[in-house]
């Protein structure tokens, strides 16, 4: 799903009270792997199936798992004791949804979803990368920018919706003009950045030893991310493609 109030999930799990069974990293980290592997066999059946059900139903499964997976995200965000059982959940409707778009780019590029899971996967490792390094510091500042940036894309996709809905759009935001690719391609760096944050968020949280249950939340914010940054590589790279 993408959804780009990760900073408002990150509010909701703000906690540094000590506890009895605190939340560690080996756990976060099992926890996951394991909403991955929900999304990928979801995204993969819905793959397959979807030839078999006909692709007439394609839009409204991709529409309606997208509105379901937003529904159970601002379950977790407000209510965050709820993660062990609603996040798999969310991992399972997410990878429906994901699957179902895959499919509807897959079918206008050939190629394409392989090429933006391979990128997904090495953006991801790179950002790891450079915050386990101390390549990037994570200062308050880096937080407010990296937040600011991503409520600023949230404010344009929302603005480009609505105008969307009256027959018009935000010339920038569609297409594969020059202007057009630029804008996609901040807006992918802006969704690298904010995995940086997830990592930090989940390091600051084990620090802090946080209530164990916050693993699943921890967990769920990740996702959310590193499933955004496939699907805004997606676009990117649909509109490199329709230029060649």
């Amino acid at each position: 799903m993408n959804l780009k109030s990760n900073p408002l999930l990150r509010k909701s799990m703000q906690s540094t009270a000590y506890s009895a069974e605190p939340m560690t990293k080996a756990g976060t980290w099992s926890k996951v792997f394991t909403l991955l592997l929900l999304v990928t066999a979801a995204a993969g059946t819905t793959w397959l199936v979807v030839p078999t059900i006909g692709e007439g139903l394609l839009f409204p499964l991709m529409i309606g798992s997208l509105i379901l997976g937003f529904i159970f995200a601002l379950l977790i965000t407000f209510k965050p004791n709820t993660a062990p059982v609603v996040a798999p959940l969310y991992g399972i409707i997410e990878g429906v949804f994901v699957g179902s778009i895959s499919y509807f780019f897959e079918a206008m590029v050939p190629g394409i979803v392989g090429r933006a899971v391979l990128t997904t996967f090495v953006v991801a490792f790179a950002m790891w990368f450079v915050y386990t390094t101390g390549l990037v510091k994570v200062t308050q500042k880096f937080k407010a920018g990296v937040m600011a940036a991503m409520f600023t894309v949230m404010l344009l996709y929302l603005v480009q919706l609505v105008m969307s809905l009256f027959g018009s759009g935000l010339a920038f935001m569609t297409g594969s003009s020059p202007l057009a690719i630029g804008v996609q391609f901040v807006i992918v760096i802006v969704a690298s950045l904010a995995l940086v944050l997830d990592f930090d968020f989940i390091a600051s949280q084990v620090e802090a030893r946080a209530p164990k249950q916050l693993e699943w939340v921890a967990a769920f914010g990740l996702i959310v991310t590193l499933v955004w940054l496939y699907i805004e590589l997606l676009d990117l790279l649909y509109r490199l493609a329709m230029r060649e």
